[in-house]
């Protein structure tokens, strides 16, 4: 008899139970709802790449539009600042005609300033004049990209007037710069230009609860006399009171400030970092 005949007194092998069909580790590329593994992770990969382009767009399409909620901010603060005007011979809103506690050859409303109402005093400050008439809306007073709970905790102080200061958003020039106080013409500043800038995006960049920004720094409205309001970027943070600036208080401060209101005004007509330097 032929090796390779089969005995047929043996029965051909019989298959084992799940024998020739995929196992669970042979199903890795199988069909899962109508999809294969395969292709699954490439769907995923598509999403995770439009996720990727899309969230900076989306991101930034958040950031313009903080921006322009914040220059409306700004315009309908600059027709509040020329309805008080009319109402007062033309006057600005402006602090107390009294000496600053930490400065006293200075009165408060010869100060540009965020501060909006004095607790010690109980009397507004700076923009905190428009509150009682001219400007209807609190919020107002705050940046939509403001990173502090200002928007909050001064809203309940503004509403409440205790006897704690209350701040805004935004630096408010008051007398600051200027060689007169009306609306129609605020004179000139320390570098002989035009004194310009009414308002602009507060940012200060000093240590812990010091550090306080608008737009994370890297952008400044600028409200100007007639109500209309630039967006500049705030290179070499031209725009900010640095860390640096309050050692040395309150003489370091005066002088930062003096020289945000001296880029603001100088940005209407040139690049803000091309300011002049005020010389010492």
């Amino acid at each position: 008899m032929p090796r390779d005949r089969i005995n047929p007194g043996r029965s051909a092998p019989r298959s084992r139970p799940g024998h020739g069909r995929a196992t669970a580790s042979d199903q890795v590329g199988a069909s899962l709802g109508g999809f294969t593994l395969i292709e699954l992770l490439v769907v995923v990969a598509i999403i995770a790449l439009l996720m990727a382009v899309l969230l900076p767009a989306l991101s930034q399409a958040r950031a313009r539009a903080r921006v322009s909620v914040c220059m409306s901010n700004l315009r309908q603060l600059g027709a509040a600042t020329h309805t008080y005007g009319t109402e007062h011979e033309g006057a600005l809103p402006r602090g107390p005609n009294e000496p600053l506690p930490y400065m006293p050859n200075q009165n408060w409303e010869d100060w540009a300033t965020n501060q909006v109402w004095i607790g010690g005093l109980r009397r507004p400050n700076g923009l905190g004049a428009l509150l009682s008439r001219d400007l209807h809306e609190l919020r107002t007073l705050f940046c939509p990209a403001d990173d502090t709970s200002d928007p909050t905790e001064e809203l309940r102080k503004l509403a409440e007037q205790p006897d704690e200061d209350a701040f805004c958003s935004y630096f408010y020039r008051q007398r600051d710069q200027t060689t007169h106080d009306r609306l129609a013409s605020l004179g000139q500043n320390d570098l002989g230009f035009p004194a310009r800038a009414l308002a602009l995006d507060a940012n200060s960049l000093g240590p812990g609860d010091l550090h306080r920004t608008n737009h994370e720094a890297e952008t400044v409205n600028i409200l100007y006399l007639e109500g209309h309001v630039l967006t500049h970027a705030n290179r070499e943070d031209v725009f900010s009171i640095r860390e640096q600036d309050y050692y040395g208080f309150p003489g370091t401060i005066e002088q930062r400030l003096n020289e945000i209101l001296f880029a603001a005004d100088y940005a209407e007509r040139d690049d803000p970092t091309k300011t002049p330097e005020f010389p010492r």
